[in-house]
């Protein structure tokens, strides 16, 4: 079974488990911010429920059995076949996290952010595997509205963006290229 990592468990993160989820992937949820996952859980389980009263998930609680959280980063991101960064809308802090996946994360694994304000280029320029990272940002919320916008920076390879439209295919989003 696919893995994604998402980190972030705020609103557009846990919507994200819920996507890949929902398509058959595991998710595994970390937020730095203590307390964050575990409810996030909660909520989570709250939304599969909603979700499924609207026919947008068959099973909920099989989706909700593919989510889990992870107590730090690198448990997180261990056996990760894709990575959606959902962390807060500031630059510094993208660049500090952005630097933790970048070292963290398996070789080869796409990884890229929600961000609907900062380019990719401005958290991504110093790392050594640029290449391979890029921004999916989502239409909100991702669980309702699957559209996604794809948008790389100069540096980021075009099979990464192949590899990333494919992955959001698989999950039932559309993505469109900016």
């Amino acid at each position: 079974m696919p893995r994604v990592a998402v980190i972030g468990a705020g609103l557009v993160g846990r919507s994200w488990a819920m996507v890949f989820a929902r398509a058959g992937w595991q998710a595994v949820l970390y937020d730095p911010v203590e307390g964050v996952t575990q409810q996030a859980l909660g909520l989570v389980k709250d939304g599969l429920a909603d979700q499924a009263r609207h026919g947008l998930v068959d099973d909920p609680e099989a989706a909700l059995g593919r989510i889990s959280s992870a107590p730090d980063l690198g448990p997180a991101l261990e056996r990760a076949d894709y990575v959606q960064e959902s962390g807060p809308e500031h630059v510094d802090a993208k660049r500090a996290i952005w630097a933790d996946l970048d070292r963290l994360t398996p070789a080869g694994v796409v990884i890229t952010s929600s961000t609907s304000a900062i380019t990719a280029s401005r958290f991504t320029e110093s790392l050594a595997g640029r290449g391979r990272c890029l921004v999916g940002h989502p239409v909100n919320p991702p669980h309702v509205v699957p559209i996604v916008e794809l948008a790389g920076a100069p540096w980021t390879s075009a099979e990464t963006i192949k590899r990333a439209r494919a992955i959001f295919e698989s999950v039932g989003q559309v993505p469109i290229e900016v």
